[in-house]
């Protein structure tokens, strides 16, 4: 149980590190975009909530040329919230098999 526990907690960690680093990419082009598109930007959890309630949506106000990146953008930030959110599950997942053995 304690190696199950720490495999848990590991990879957790891995995929917190490595969806919010990829995350970070997606969400710096919205914001890019946005801003060349006089949007304002919300921040990160604001805009995985509105994208995961409501869908990729891509405003009027985007510009023609950019529409399709930040449509993809989007799209991979939410992939990237989801992966992330299941990271922390399995951490407290592998936190709780630990403290509870």
């Amino acid at each position: 149980m304690r190696v199950l526990a720490l495999l848990l907690i590991a990879v957790g960690f891995l995929a917190i590190v490595a969806m919010g680093i990829h995350g970070y990419t997606a969400y710096a082009t919205i914001a890019r975009i946005n801003d060349t598109s006089r949007i304002e930007t919300a921040n990160a959890a604001l805009l995985f909530q509105d994208v995961a309630t409501n869908g990729p949506h891509v405003g009027s106000t985007v510009e023609a040329s950019s529409r399709a990146t930040y449509a993809r953008s989007l799209e991979q930030f939410l992939l990237d919230g989801t992966g992330l959110s299941l990271g922390i599950v399995l951490v407290v997942a592998g936190v709780f098999v630990r403290v509870n053995q």
